[in-house]
């Protein structure tokens, strides 16, 4: 937390030097021009008033700028409000709200919302695929009333911290399964509750249940699904009391957020591994 304060006064009191952040982050990434892709022919074409550079190919003589496939391109947010936000969604304490954003950094709730919207589409995009494995559990939850209503089927490995949130249209086996196929390695230990459309998992998983009915939570041998079962509580309580409630249009972002963050809780430098998440370019990492 001191490191975040030191960075979040330098940012503040010298805004240029978030482009330099920025700029050590990407300089692996300017090597090939993102138009024709030749390697080695780049050079500073030009400077803004913001200390971002631009850069042209001498093969093609085309023109960009360093934060081509970047967050930051063509953002009209200073990349020190950018990181401050960055900062603030880091080591906030559950989630952060846009209009709690909004007044931190000095704008506006619309343009604090749209700020937190492309990060967590920038995280749903960038979510790793590593399957499950070990002890796994599973279980589901239902998100809004009526007309906003979401399932949402979540899978989290114990151990390690690695969760699966994917939204479905029903609880059905044939619905089911398929997701488990694809996210669980075969073999794994599997615990669920006593849902009958999970008995078919007993055919490639070592498959154990509790039976939540009967008041049954957990059983010697580590067989539960309170793991999942306290993810759902700290999601929906994120969402109760922070956001004040979630449109079913933009549910997918928000878990997307929460499975980061939850991924990655005890990182050593979040801050860091949030950047490389999110501003990576998306052109020629040769």
């Amino acid at each position: 937390m001191k490191d975040y304060q030191k960075i979040m006064r330098k940012l503040i009191s010298h805004p240029s030097s978030g482009i330099k952040m920025v700029r050590k982050l990407t300089a692996r990434h300017r090597k090939c021009c993102v138009h024709c892709g030749t390697i080695g022919h780049l050079h500073i074409h030009s400077t803004d008033n913001n200390g971002i550079q631009t850069y042209q190919c001498q093969a093609c003589r085309r023109t960009f700028t360093e934060l081509y496939g970047t967050i930051f391109y063509k953002s009209k947010i200073p990349i020190s409000s950018w990181l401050l936000a960055i900062i603030y969604w880091v080591t906030a304490t559950g989630g952060l709200s846009a209009a709690d954003l909004g007044r931190k950094i000095g704008v506006s709730h619309l343009t604090a919302w749209r700020m937190l919207m492309k990060i967590r589409e920038k995280l749903n995009n960038g979510l790793g695929q590593e399957m499950l494995q070990g002890l796994v559990e599973a279980d589901e939850a239902w998100f809004g009333r009526k007309n906003n209503q979401d399932i949402v089927m979540g899978m989290v490995e114990r151990d390690k911290r690695k969760i699966r949130l994917i939204t479905i249209p029903n609880v059905k086996e044939e619905t089911l399964y398929p997701h488990i196929r694809e996210n669980i390695v075969e073999g794994s230990k599997f615990f669920t509750d006593s849902r009958i459309t999970y008995s078919i998992t007993g055919i490639r998983y070592h498959h154990q249940t509790t039976n939540h009915s009967k008041g049954e939570f957990a059983r010697e041998g580590g067989v539960h699904s309170n793991t999942i079962e306290q993810i759902w509580g700290d999601i929906k309580g994120v969402i109760r009391t922070i956001h004040h409630g979630i449109s079913k249009k933009y549910r997918e972002l928000y878990l997307a957020q929460y499975s980061f963050a939850y991924q990655f809780k005890h990182s050593t430098n979040l801050f860091f591994k949030t950047l490389c998440q999110l501003f990576t370019p998306t052109y020629c990492l040769i």
